[in-house]
């Protein structure tokens, strides 16, 4: 399996094998530099010598000194030493037939030297021509050697340079192209998981996808998933915690809720009993009305809280959106008040696997929930969406199944605003939880919200409350839309 460790330790180590190779070539360039150049002395010995020589030589004609003989021979010598120390050098600028020439000139040019003194006066300017004709030959040929020796001096230089510049640009497109694979197999792939960690902590993502299938990045994002999914059953538990301690709370709310209605029936029927036979039976039938619409208050009141904890078998099917709208606007109607006004947008026709029945009591609690809050106007609208495209910007009033609706490929996005007051900003945080209310005591259970939530987490979904900021409030669903859905 890849990892970052192996892929950053194979750069490292390509890198450090190019500089490596860099460096040899550059000392395999600088030894045959080194190489040129002593070559290139000892034919300049050659030459230096050979032009000591044809000094010494116009000594010797001019002054017929002994002592200048003695320094030709010494030169000589020299320029012999000089061509047998550079021989491989010379061997690489002149033919071997061009060496024999310059070995049979020395020794021809030696032996006319050392002849020279025993010639008659008559001699002297015969050898003395023959002499200088040995000696220009000689000078010639090592001319033409430095000639030589510097043209392929020259040339070693410039072959050397050009090497170097393309030994250059050879690592530095490997250095170029071992940061394009750093950035592509390291860099990207942190990045992309750091984007991924941004999006989790925004409540953008449920999880971490991966990146690459490199061992330390699979290690790590399995881990962390790991830990979201342990952090979400322990948010679960805490949730399960939470709703067992409003257990409390609904005694305490159902001996609240019933209250009322008892005490007004325990008055109207002791009423009843100590006044019954002397009371007009105009005042005795509206206790009695009183009595039944009570006792009817209370019912409701029970079948309420009954909604509220019991877990219902869901009849799942395919509805249609629009109709399920409509279907709940119908059934809601009578219930609201005059002059509040509903308007339905658009509402696609896809297909949403639904408890139908469930789904009524999540638009008829809204609905009514916005006209008892006091807005005449309310909005309905629904689109086909993803939750990428729809999702809050704040999660901080997003409550239900987040998880199912993000991993759905589209989802129902409904949305419900009202022109009414609004909600404080310190009861959102509350809206959904059991038995709170804003209202007067009496006048509501405070389940209404809670059952909403309750229903929509059912359907996998999630459901979001906020203010709109040109007044009223504002309740976004969103139910994952699935071609096959499983029914539990």
């Amino acid at each position: 399996m890849p990892s970052l460790r192996g892929k950053i330790l194979t750069t490292y180590g390509f890198s450090k094998a190019v500089l490596l190779v860099f460096a040899l070539v550059v000392f395999a360039d600088l030894y045959y530099l080194k190489t040129r150049i002593v070559a290139g002395e000892a034919v300049t010995a050659f030459r230096e010598a050979s032009q000591e020589v044809r000094r010494d030589e116009k000594n010797l004609f001019l002054y017929n000194d002994p002592a200048s003989l003695d320094e030709l021979i010494v030169q000589l010598k020299a320029v012999e030493d000089a061509l047998r120390e550079g021989e491989q050098a010379f061997a690489e600028i002149a033919s071997p037939a061009e060496l024999g020439r310059v070995r049979q000139l020395l020794l021809q040019y030696r032996a006319q030297v050392l002849q020279y003194p025993s010639l008659s006066v008559r001699a002297r300017s015969d050898q003395q021509i023959r002499i200088r004709a040995s000696g220009h030959e000689l000078s010639s040929l090592a001319e033409n050697f430095s000639r030589r020796e510097r043209a392929v001096l020259a040339e070693a230089v410039h072959v050397a340079g050009r090497t170097l510049l393309a030994v250059f640009v050879t690592v530095l497109l490997l250095g170029i192209g071992s940061a394009f694979f750093l950035v592509r197999q390291v860099v990207r792939p942190l990045r992309e998981l750091e984007s991924q960690l941004d999006g989790v902590a925004d409540g953008h993502d449920q999880q971490l996808t991966l990146p690459s299938k490199d061992q330390e990045i699979q290690s790590f994002v399995h881990h962390f998933n790991t830990m979201l999914n342990r952090l979400r059953v322990q948010q679960n538990q805490l949730r399960h915690h939470e709703k067992a301690a409003a257990l409390g709370v609904l005694v305490s709310g159902v001996a609240h809720e019933l209250n009322n209605p008892l005490s007004n029936i325990s008055t109207s029927v002791q009423l009843l009993v100590e006044d019954g036979d002397s009371v007009a039976p105009e005042l005795r039938r509206e206790w009695m009305t009183q009595i039944d619409g009570e006792a009817e208050r209370a019912r409701r009141i029970v079948r309420r809280l009954l909604d509220s904890v019991r877990q219902p078998k869901l009849n799942w099917q395919a509805n249609s959106v629009a109709g399920l709208i409509q279907a709940s606007l119908a059934l809601v109607n009578r219930q609201l008040p005059r002059g509040v006004e509903v308007c339905v947008g658009y509402a696609p026709e896809r297909a949403l696997w639904a408890d139908r029945d469930r789904m009524h009591q999540v638009f008829i609690n809204l609905l009514k929930n916005a006209s008892d809050a006091g807005a005449t106007h309310i909005a309905v609208s629904a689109v086909e969406s993803t939750w990428k495209d729809s999702m809050p910007r704040h999660t901080d009033h997003l409550v239900g199944e987040v998880e199912p609706v993000s991993k759905a490929e589209n989802v129902l996005y409904i949305q419900i605003d009202d022109n009414g007051p609004g909600i404080a900003p310190e009861n959102l945080v509350q809206i959904f939880n059991p038995f709170f209310t804003t209202h007067s005591a009496g006048d509501g259970t405070g389940l209404g919200l809670y059952l909403v939530e309750e229903i929509i987490s059912e359907h996998n979904g999630c459901i979001a409350v906020e203010n709109r900021p040109q007044g009223g409030t504002r309740f976004s669903i969103w139910l994952p839309l699935n071609d096959a859905q499983e029914t539990t």
